[in-house]
């Protein structure tokens, strides 16, 4: 038990929860005992206890009878804005002008964060654009808490597993296409409920209200090639403007650079800055070692400094494994098994300080298409009924019993979240990977990774992915837009033509997961 194993090292307490937070306007303080151990910050605000992990950053302006909030990082490459508490003042002057005006600010940020204001014990919330800053709240003797750790609640609160939860984790597929993460808004705990992406939860002080923001219209789509010429450049100087806001707020960013399209766009949009970047890759399977060197020609090519880190072959090879993979298991709240070399790729990482903050290229898979591409296929239902969403979640083959608690419980998403009424002509299949695959796995893996060091994503700017939407979807599934933008933004570095395509997403492979896809949509039981 995890307690048990840091009772007797206190030098490990400070990776429990490691950039973690609680807010609560319960009469709670944090403590010298589990979980806290005198390694996080209290701080009351009207009626609220904001509660961070030490390495966890909290921001608040006070307007009035309102507190406006935000835990985590942000930076505006509209205004050029990249200190938090000139954001959360501008945020703060908007709400008074209007909600819209208000939310409009919200969709220019780029970073990983939760924001939001409150008035007694009215407290409104949201999360960054694509939920990467994972977030899960729960009502307990009348009192909200809002946290960064599902597992956290349950130390503090000893929850009920969800029965339909625990037996999904235990079934022999769970971990099987894309990871592990829950339909909708479950968590682990029947207690309690993730935030969406694209949605703000409203406690009144006795009951909890989700609202969907996010789309508010119909998306203008490039109808020539003039309007994607316009919409690449545009794009690319967000991207261009991120890196630059980046280079300010952090000495040691490092660009977590493969041979991989989005990483190497995030390399070209640092185009002028790369004294001001290292790269970095690493090497914990085989498969990897492809992506390497490429990184390492790339990096060359542009003249940045860039490190290769060898991850061990064996656990035996990295001391206190075991003690590390408990407390990773335990921030994760047991969600599923733990693969070891990705454990010890994250023990590695964090024992090599290969930088202060990681620049990662993940969201781009949102506008990649990669539904489609995951799946090998070339078209999806445009009105997806909840049985399409659990064939993309899961292989269940014979377990028609979990098939059907998870329909309910993406039919519960949908009404909700009110989805299908704010789709307008959105593919819906972009909201199942933005708001299911990156808002409830990778935001875990967010967590997770944060064991080793910060992590900033330029790509997680609600605008910036609404813009490259508007790209027809071919243009998307050939990649042609992340290739535009590269050429756009460094040439030379787009005419070396390296790209290490993913071996995970083989023909065959895409086969068969369409084949389960197909076989689960249509099956009447």
């Amino acid at each position: 038990m995890v307690k048990d194993i840091l009772e007797k090292r206190d030098d490990l307490r400070k990776y429990l929860y490691i950039r973690s937070f609680l807010i609560t306007n319960d009469d709670f303080s944090v403590t010298d005992e589990f979980p806290f151990y005198g390694n996080w910050n209290q701080e009351k605000v009207g009626n609220y206890n904001f509660c961070t992990q030490k390495l966890q950053k909290f921001y608040h302006v006070e307007r009035g009878d309102k507190v406006f909030f935000m835990i985590g990082h942000a930076y505006n490459p509209f205004t050029m804005d990249c200190e938090e508490n000139v954001i959360l003042e501008k945020i703060s002057l908007a709400f008074d002008e209007s909600k819209e005006k208000y939310l409009e600010i919200i969709n220019q940020l780029t970073g990983i964060f939760i924001l939001g204001y409150a008035k007694g014990d009215f407290i409104e919330f949201l999360l960054d654009a694509s939920g990467m800053q994972y977030g899960c709240y729960g009502v307990f003797n009348g009192k909200l808490y809002i946290t960064s750790n599902m597992q956290l609640l349950d130390d503090i609160h000893h929850l009920n597993v969800d029965p339909y939860i625990e037996k999904l984790i235990n079934y022999r597929w769970y971990r099987y296409v894309f990871g592990n993460y829950f339909a909708g808004d479950l968590t682990r705990f029947r207690e309690v409920k993730r935030v969406i992406p694209n949605t703000y939860i409203t406690f009144d002080g006795k009951a909890v209200s989700i609202t969907r923001f996010y789309p508010n219209k119909e998306i203008a789509m490039c109808k020539n090639e003039q309007e994607y010429r316009d919409v690449i450049e545009k794009a690319a100087e967000l991207m261009k403007n991120n890196m630059k806001l980046i280079s300010k707020k952090w000495d040691r960013a490092a660009i977590s650079l493969s041979g991989g399209v989005d990483s190497n766009t995030t390399l070209a949009a640092a185009n002028g800055l790369y004294d001001k970047f290292t790269s970095f890759s690493y090497v914990a399977i085989k498969a990897e070692a492809a992506d390497v060197d490429a990184a390492k020609v790339i990096s060359d090519a542009v003249g940045i400094e860039h490190k290769t880190v060898q991850v061990p072959e064996n656990n035996d090879d990295i001391k206190d494994y075991d003690l590390y993979k408990a407390i990773l298991w335990h921030n994760d709240a047991y969600i599923g098994r733990l693969k070891d070399n990705d454990v010890r790729k994250k023990i590695t990482l964090m024992l090599s300080d290969v930088c202060d903050i990681e620049v990662k290229s993940w969201i781009s898979e949102t506008i990649r298409a990669y539904a489609y591409k995951y799946y090998g296929r070339k078209k999806m239902p445009k009105n997806m009924k909840p049985r399409n969403y659990t064939a993309l979640y899961k292989m269940f083959f014979l377990n028609r019993s979990l098939v059907h608690k998870t329909d309910k419980a993406f039919a519960k998403y949908i009404k909700d979240t009110k989805l299908k009424e704010n789709l307008y002509n959105y593919d819906e299949s972009d909201f199942y990977v933005w708001e299911m695959m990156h808002g409830g796995k990778c935001s875990m893996n967010i967590g997770t990774m944060r064991f080793c060091f910060d992590i900033t994503i330029p790509y997680n700017n609600r605008v910036l992915l609404d813009l490259l939407l508007r790209v027809n979807l071919p243009d998307r599934l050939s990649d042609r837009h992340h290739m535009d933008m590269k050429e756009y933004l460094n040439k030379e570095l787009a005419d070396l033509k390296i790209r290490v395509v993913n071996q995970n997403q083989t023909e065959n492979r895409k086969k068969v997961l369409n084949a389960v896809y197909v076989i689960n949509s249509f099956l009447p039981f």
